[in-house]
């Protein structure tokens, strides 16, 4: 095993995840207490650990995404890596920068793209789940307010019929409501009567 070679893994990662691409790191030769792990730094810049490595070291990452916490992380990591001379192997994305700069841009810009995506995702989930913790309602506002109900329920008792109440409910104060929405209410609603 070269002295040269070190293998780096995002620190946002779960514990069983973390373990996997440990495994995976020691797999391609790399012991343990020569993988980095990178932690929340300035996330658009190169990571503070990239300093101590030397010209011709290799860094391997399963991934591009673990080289830094941001797209711009990245793209400034893989820059200071080449300035450092330092490799960069990401074995996912077959991204060797042995293989000279300019040929692994696509495949670079690809994976930027990827976690891009992912990241949105990911951002979009984790506030989806902080604001269920907390309570909140998670989706559109019901179009059936309390309101609406009432005066639903004393129509359909009065005798009328779907379309003539839905356009006295559609009137009322509260979010717009759709004629399917209302006969999806109606039908729950008789359905619990009978």
């Amino acid at each position: 095993m070269s002295e040269n070679r070190y293998g780096v893994i995002s620190g946002l990662r779960r514990a069983e995840d973390r373990k996997a691409v440990v495994a995976r790191l020691e797999a391609e030769g790399i012991p343990a207490d020569r993988i980095l792990t990178t932690e929340p730094e300035e996330p658009n810049a190169p990571p503070d650990w990239l300093r101590n490595l030397s010209a011709n070291a290799e860094l391997i990452a399963p991934s591009l995404c673990d080289l830094n916490l941001s797209t711009q992380g990245i793209a400034a990591t893989v820059e200071a890596a080449r300035e450092a001379g330092i490799h960069i192997r990401c074995l996912d994305e077959a991204f060797d920068s042995r293989d000279g700069w300019q040929s692994q841009i696509g495949t670079m810009l690809t994976a930027l793209n990827r976690l891009d995506r992912k990241g949105f995702s990911d951002r979009t989930k984790i506030a989806l789940q902080e604001a269920k913790a907390r309570g909140q309602r998670l989706g559109r506002k019901p179009s059936m307010t309390d309101l609406r109900k009432a005066v639903a329920i004393q129509m359909i008792e009065a005798g009328y019929k779907g379309t003539k109440i839905w356009k006295t409910l559609a009137v009322l104060e509260g979010p717009p409501i759709s004629q399917s929405a209302y006969y999806l209410w109606q039908k729950a609603w008789l359905a619990v009567r009978e």
